[in-house]
């Protein structure tokens, strides 16, 4: 079984200076994925970048900790205070699950509108790993948009529970020690089989980010580990294949190739869309063999593909 790793840079959109971090660290073939918070400053600089990138995955990065709702904060009053904006993470409350469920449909029809669809979903500040209401929503939304999302290390007892698209393998780990980068190469020797996703932070430091967030020198100091030539080299040296979350989307009509990034010493541009190229798949012969036998002319209907990981 094949090796394949998604790395992916969290919180596209936080701020100009963390956009141009992340772009940096795809270019350098340090991650393969982002995903963007729609709600916050640098949305507009991260939407313009990413015109100019459509190699790159991007998901949506869920939030109900930064920032203001998309949605009227009326119309979802348990998810923020009395000024408007959401509740932070260390707050003692109980959301809605309709208010979650408005302000999810909000966000995501903010990046439907940039005219990319989402690669994937999953949550800032774990908000689906943490929250088992918050996963069971965001499975349903997954699901119902053919989408992948986030792996949670908590497994969530829920009867009848969604079962969307995800990796085999998630890494939650930080890497702005002196440490990062061996560390992050220690995962990659030990990867497992199947697909895994590793989580990072890298991006560049400004004054909106010091306005809005604590983690922010550790950004840059994870930045220089995701531009480290080390890593496109070990992936290659250990047959580790990068891939983004589009290899993992359900694809509705027929069964096709999973496909995977452009080589980094070798990048290839080319233009994608929302839906996955297809692949004809040669039938079984035993329903060629049938076909022939009848002698008609009538053509075979495409099967669907529903393979989980």
């Amino acid at each position: 079984m094949s090796r394949q790793v998604i790395i992916n840079a969290d919180d596209f959109g936080l701020s100009p200076a963390i956009n141009e971090g992340i772009i940096k660290a795809y270019q350098a073939g340090g991650i393969t994925s982002t995903s963007m918070m729609v709600n916050m400053p640098g949305f507009d600089h991260a939407v313009y970048f990413a015109r100019s990138l459509p190699e790159l995955g991007i998901g949506l990065h869920f939030n109900l900790t930064y920032g203001c709702p998309l949605s009227n904060p009326d119309t979802v009053p348990s998810l923020v205070k009395q000024d408007g904006s959401f509740h932070n993470g260390n707050s003692v409350f109980v959301r809605d699950p309709v208010d979650i469920s408005k302000e999810l449909d909000a966000q995501w029809n903010r990046f439907i509108e940039t005219s990319r669809f989402p690669a994937h979903l999953d949550s800032h500040h774990l908000l689906h790993q943490n929250d088992p209401m918050i996963y069971q929503i965001m499975a349903d939304k997954a699901i119902r948009e053919n989408v992948p999302l986030r792996k949670s290390q908590i497994v969530h007892s829920i009867p009848h529970a969604p079962i969307p698209r995800m990796t085999e393998t998630i890494l939650l780990d930080t890497y702005g020690d002196n440490e990062g980068l061996q560390r992050l190469l220690h995962h990659l020797f030990t990867l497992q089989e199947g697909t895994t996703e590793i989580v990072c932070h890298p991006g560049y430091v400004d004054d909106i980010l010091r306005g809005i967030s604590k983690w922010t020198d550790i950004r840059e100091r994870e930045l220089a580990v995701f531009i480290s030539e080390e890593i496109p080299r070990t992936m290659q040296a250990m047959n580790i294949l990068p891939i983004n979350y589009t290899a993992l989307k359900k694809i509705p009509e027929e069964s096709c190739e999973l496909p995977t990034l452009p080589s980094v010493s070798q990048p290839k541009h080319k233009k994608t869309s929302r839906h996955i190229p297809h692949r004809a798949v040669k039938r079984k012969r035993k329903t060629h063999q049938l076909f022939h036998k009848r002698g008609t002319k009538s053509r075979l209907s495409s099967t669907r593909t529903r393979k989980r990981l």
